[in-house]
């Protein structure tokens, strides 16, 4: 596109989903936005599975900052249907136990269900339709979007950031944000990642997309189907097994996809698997041989491109912040995709840069403290998160550990999502700003519940089982025992959910009437502090339902008498309508200026002569 303008008040280095979701929020309250990208949209990414927590906050982003396109990444039916059905439908986390050598034992299966209407359910995102979708948006809240332009070098400034591109052009602006993810330029230049990631974490990848890849429920036979509530085919899956996991992230999982291919990958845990071994492919299938149920579910699938490969997948940096400079969360560090979280701490890192950032341009005030609380939040959330993936590599030796294991992640997951939530629905009864911008106060927000420290407590002393039986001071069995007696006695979760029952493969379903029963079951048991958390008006949600019912039977009804009248007549109204993806700006186009009149030519004295002879 054209450059209006070679100085900006924020330069976003990166249009992937977090530098373009920001750039829309800024572009939106007038702040001159330019979007730099090396390369150009659409484009391959992975970081597609969103989980409750970070739906949620996308809707709250949208919301708080009157950039509704964001909401929609947040809900699947939302995401559909007004961004793309390429995209997948994400209604669980479901994961599958699996022994070397054997085939999978049907009770060796675990399932949290995720949040359904009017919230819910979550996404599988394909991100180059949602990636291009945020950066098209951006141009239309007024950024400059730059692609296919490549930075070479940085210059920090006392009053901003230079910005020189291999053609020869410099862009300048008074702040930059860093959005370029793994490899992040900034990090290069100014030597901002640690030597040695200080992660507990080490796990090398495997991954690509395949197309042919089935139903995990294919996989069951019947009475191990109904240990569960929910397709596991419209999940987010995970083959777990001792020394690393596989993911399926499905793309083809709802009657309205019109995409055929799923998101696959293979993490290893190095101090097991350190050094690669023939193909990526080959030792693809080399390793998953080794697990008959997984090795079936991928028979007859093919990747659709070529496979990626990495060393060690986890980076750190110290700090995120230079003199005019903040980086997104994964331009600083990564840790491991097993639960999903990485998004969630983009998505409130992307809430506190946009609020900090308004203030900032407003008053012409980039101090580099005034940024500081972010970094300290996204550094404590990838430690924590960090020392949930680690333990949850230890806990693989076994499915007793693993079974017990799993269910602090879904403590932490479970109340973690439900601050945020109560907050929204809070909102969207009021009208009451106010309640969104309770949502970055740090007693609401913290990555799987780290801002909690009853659901904090009960982690650390089920780390410390699963370290005693790693290092063999107990058996996996005594570890497990100890880990479902303290979750049992929990007094802060509903005894229904099952936390302390290693019978039970899910602990609660969230549709409505479930839903309600949590909700009523936290006004009536909970402390105050719990109630706050946890509760929210159940009649507004309720309506928030109904609206979407009626809205989706509307859809049905428009796209059947659409169809009817197309049989029959050539002629229709529908060019007045914006498509789905603008409708944020509009339900009808506008009209388009009319033509400058044209000045009638003027004549001069040697025009006349000229004419006359």
């Amino acid at each position: 596109m054209t450059v209006t303008s070679n100085r900006y008040d924020v330069a976003i280095l990166g249009s992937g989903i977090g530098g373009s979701m920001l750039a829309c929020i800024l572009a939106k309250h007038g702040v001159k936005t330019l979007l730099l990208e090396g390369a150009s949209h659409p484009r391959f990414a992975i970081g597609e599975s969103l989980i409750p927590e970070t739906g949620i906050r996308l809707r709250i982003i949208g919301e708080k900052y009157g950039v509704p396109e964001i909401g929609w990444l947040g809900s699947f039916h939302a995401l559909r249907d007004n961004i793309s059905s390429a995209c997948g439908v994400k209604r669980s986390f479901s994961f599958m136990y699996h022994y070397a050598g054997r085939e999978h034992e049907g009770d060796h299966i675990n399932q949290l269900p995720t949040l359904t209407p009017p919230i819910g359910p979550d996404s599988h995102l394909f991100r180059q339709d949602t990636d291009a979708y945020l950066a098209a948006m951006s141009v239309q809240y007024g950024a400059d979007l730059v692609s296919q332009t490549r930075i070479e070098d940085i210059a920090l400034r006392d009053d901003g950031v230079e910005l020189r591109a291999a053609a020869g052009t410099v862009y300048r602006a008074k702040y930059l944000i860093d959005a370029s993810g793994m490899r992040s330029l900034v990090s290069d230049l100014f030597s901002m990642r640690d030597a040695t990631p200080r992660f507990r974490t080490d796990t090398r990848t495997l991954y690509t997309h395949m197309i042919g890849v089935k139903s995990a429920d294919l996989l069951l036979d019947g009475p191990a189907r109904k240990k569960v509530p929910s397709p596991l085919g419209e999940a987010t899956m995970h083959h777990v097994f001792d020394g690393g996991w596989v993911w399926v992230i499905p793309f083809n999982n709802h009657r309205q996809s019109t995409n055929p291919l799923a998101s696959v990958g293979l993490m290893l845990d190095r101090t097991r698997h350190p050094d690669p071994e023939g193909s990526p492919e080959e030792e693809f299938r080399r390793i998953v041989a080794s697990y008959p149920t997984i090795e079936r579910h991928f028979a007859g699938a093919k990747p659709v491109r070529p496979w990626v490969r990495s060393g060690r997948l986890q980076y750190s940096s110290p700090h995120m912040l230079l003199p005019r400079v903040l980086q997104l969360p994964h331009a600083a560090g990564f840790v491991d995709p097993l639960f999903s979280s990485g998004m969630s701490v983009l998505v409130v890192a992307v809430d506190l840069i946009a609020e900090e950032l308004l203030k900032a341009v407003s008053e012409n005030d980039f101090a580099t403290e005034r940024f500081q609380h972010i970094e300290d939040t996204v550094n404590r959330a990838f430690d924590y998160y960090d020392s949930i993936v680690a333990t949850s590599f230890q806990a693989f030796a076994s499915y007793d550990t693993w079974n017990a294991w799993n269910r602090n992640w879904v403590l932490g997951n479970v109340l973690g999502a439900f601050g945020p939530l109560s907050l929204l629905v809070r909102y969207l009864k009021s009208g009451d700003p106010a309640y969104l911008a309770r949502t970055t106060e740090p007693s609401r927000m913290g990555v799987l519940g780290s801002h909690l420290p009853e659901v904090v407590a009960a982690i650390s002393a089920s780390q410390r089982d699963i370290d005693a039986a790693a290092s063999g001071r107990i058996t996996h069995a005594a570890a497990a025992e100890q880990i479902f007696a303290r979750l049992g006695a929990l007094d802060f979760v509903p005894p229904y959910m099952g936390f302390g029952d290693p019978d039970q493969h899910a602990i609660a379903t969230f549709t409505l009437p479930a839903g309600a029963r949590h909700v009523t079951w936290y006004r009536m048991h909970g402390s105050a502090a719990w109630k706050e958390n946890c509760t929210f008006p159940l009649l507004s949600y309720a309506r928030q339902a109904l609206g979407f019912a009626l809205a989706s039977q509307r859809d049905g009804w428009r796209r059947g008498t659409s169809a009817v009248r197309d049989i029959v007549a050539a002629r229709n109204r529908d060019w007045q309508y914006q498509p789905a993806a603008m409708s944020a700006h509009g339900k009808t186009w506008g009209p388009i200026p009319p033509a400058s009149p044209v000045a009638a030519p003027t004549t001069s004295a040697a025009d006349h002569e000229t004419a006359s002879l």
